[in-house]
């Protein structure tokens, strides 16, 4: 199918079985479409639109759901779109994504004119899920040296990747001149570049790799590549996991959990002090995200240890259900089953996940799961109480 072209998507609406909350199948359970990372903004502030990713003819391309008409106008085409790392600018008059791992394109919503921003360097790759800061005239972006490429796909070639200890750049790409910025070169495998919401002298990273092999994941450093400071000193079988900045700014959060424990723990961390604390125990999820100010959390419970390598360390019957967290009042609270198979397709292990996030007025949760067939979007009502 060519960009431009659109198609009505017949929603679903049916009630969760024991939980009694409403939720609405968006996209086709016959055809591969998954939602953007669960930290990317995907909707248009007032809720209207959603961006996705959409495998109509094949590829998975970037497309455009108008949630009031149910039509979805297709923006990228052909193959090698990164989809999940796509995201709608913080002005909401263009989507940015990268194809073949190497460009950076901006595609505007209102004449689809797609221009290129940013071309990856020879001899790299351009690797993460990249992220704008507030104003969207920057970007956070990471590179992995292409010589240091591990083997192989999926789960296999992440843990591979880990052992490698690949050359890797931070950089900050100016979103108008398509000028990046090293900030900072490390030989050691780092992924999720993010800014700091409403702050452009904060960028943070991860050190990524299997969970429990990965002492120090959490990482910033100031956008010139001074002041590189660690998020958290992890404990000896401490393993963290799945970071990210509250949307407002003020701190940062992630999961805690320690060898041989099936306890998990939301924590956050204060980007200025680097004082953390735990905020509640959880049910094992795989991610956590917040709503604007970091008071109601959604989580999705796990189904697999593919991301750890001790797996003998860490066992617990998969978890199918989507989870509220309420930290002021220590309250969980099942929303619905995702009951998504985590399963593999064509070599991606993050296609089937659910990746929850809330809706822009919070009342529902945005997530990903194959329970019909293949991978479709699905929204579930946040329960009136909360």
């Amino acid at each position: 199918m060519a960009k431009g072209s659109t198609r009505t998507l017949r929603s679903h609406e049916f009630r969760d079985p024991d939980t009694g909350v409403r939720i609405t199948r968006l996209t086709p359970p016959e055809v591969v479409c998954h939602r953007t990372y669960f930290y990317q903004k995907c909707f248009t502030s007032d809720g209207r639109y959603l961006l996705f990713g959409g495998g109509f003819d094949g590829h998975w391309n970037c497309w455009l759901l108008d949630l009031v008409t149910a039509q979805a106008t297709q923006l990228t085409e052909g193959a090698g779109d990164n989809a999940f790392g796509a995201f709608i600018t913080p002005d909401e008059q263009a989507v940015c994504y990268v194809k073949g791992n190497s460009v950076l394109y901006r595609v505007d919503l209102a004449t689809l004119q797609e221009d290129p921003v940013f071309l990856v360097p020879e001899g790299w790759k351009g690797a993460g899920t990249w992220v704008p800061n507030s104003a969207g005239t920057h970007l956070a972006a990471m590179l992995l040296a292409r010589e240091d490429i591990a083997a192989g796909k999926g789960w296999e070639q992440f843990h591979r990747q880990l052992a490698r200890n690949p050359r890797c750049q931070l950089l900050s790409v100016d979103m108008q001149t398509g000028a990046a910025r090293v900030v900072l070169d490390q030989r050691r495998w780092m992924g999720h570049p993010m800014y700091r919401p409403f702050d452009d002298e904060t960028m943070a990273f991860c050190h990524e790799g299997p969970h429990d092999l990965v002492d120090a994941r959490m990482w910033l450093v100031n956008s010139d590549g001074s002041k590189l400071r660690c998020v958290k000193k992890q404990d000896a079988g401490e393993s963290c996991m799945h970071e990210f900045w509250v949307p407002d700014g003020s701190r940062m959060m992630y999961v805690s959990y320690r060898h041989g424990e099936q306890q998990r723990w939301i924590c956050e961390a204060d980007p200025v002090t680097l004082e953390n604390r735990r905020l509640m125990a959880m049910p094992p999820c795989s991610h956590i995200m917040s709503n604007h100010d970091g008071s109601l959390l959604v989580g999705d419970g796990a189904g697999h240890l593919d991301d750890i390598a001790d797996k003998a360390a860490f066992q617990f019957e998969p978890d199918p259900w989507l989870y509220l967290f309420q930290p002021e009042r220590q309250r969980v609270t099942r929303i619905a089953a995702h009951r998504t198979s985590w399963r593999e397709i064509r070599g991606n292990h993050q296609v089937t996940h659910p990746h929850p996030s809330f809706t822009p007025d919070e009342r529902r949760v945005l997530y990903t799961s194959d329970f019909e067939g293949e991978p479709a979007l699905y929204l579930a009502d946040v329960p009136p109480d909360s």
